[in-house]
């Protein structure tokens, strides 16, 4: 019986690595946008939403979230300022990257970029709903990463009750110097990569709504 279902776990693992492996770029930000927009597991600063199992929180401070995966550290940015005064932006698709869209699903819109680094390291830029994810992998590692990446952004859900009052109560410390989460830092970026395993240990833990 446990062989029987360990099994079954590895052809779902290797199918839905062969999925992910074989299917377009817009195929897996579509996927993961559709996911678990119900389902929460981390509560923050005016938003919660859905972490996918294998990535971890290191540090989360005035909506800067640092989380690392096995291999890399990912930054992630929720702009409650833009949100909450529903600011709107146009991304403008750039030819000369190595891959460029927009993204627009249910009303929310947003873009995803990216660009070659150098050494093979590619700096990805996806922005969803008023929050940005920025991460530089390896070519291998591209679709795996959107996999991740996309079915946290798109479970992103805002308190407006709580924002609201973080507004009016003007504790969230803004001011025009920072981040701006509509505009791409390109070939310009100065990300560090971590390629060594983290210390926290994380283990390979299938993570079911990944799989197609």
């Amino acid at each position: 019986m446990k062989k029987g279902f360990l099994l079954l776990l590895m052809v779902l693992f290797l199918t839905g690595c062969q999925n992910i492996s074989q299917s377009s770029y817009e195929q897996i930000i579509a996927n993961g946008l559709t996911k678990n927009t119900t389902f929460k597991n981390r509560t923050s600063q005016g938003y919660s939403y859905y972490l996918p199992k294998g990535l971890i929180v290191i540090e989360d401070s005035n909506n800067n979230v640092t989380l690392k995966s096995e291999k890399y550290n990912i930054y992630m940015y929720v702009d409650i300022i833009s949100y909450y005064h529903k600011v709107e932006n146009q991304y403008t698709i750039k030819t000369q990257s190595y891959y460029s869209q927009k993204i627009e699903k249910d009303g929310k819109f947003g873009y995803l970029e990216i660009n070659l680094q150098g050494n093979d390291k590619y700096l990805i830029e996806i922005m969803y709903n008023y929050a940005k994810i920025e991460v530089i992998v390896n070519n291998k590692d591209i679709r795996e990463m959107l996999a991740y990446v996309t079915s946290l952004l798109g479970t992103i859900t805002y308190n407006d009750k709580i924002i609201e009052n973080m507004v009016e109560e003007d504790v969230l410390n803004y001011n025009e110097n920072e981040y701006n989460i509509f505009e791409t830092a390109g070939k310009e970026s100065n990300i560090e990569n971590f390629e060594e395993p983290i210390e926290q240990n994380i283990k390979d833990v299938i993570d079911t709504d990944l799989i197609n």
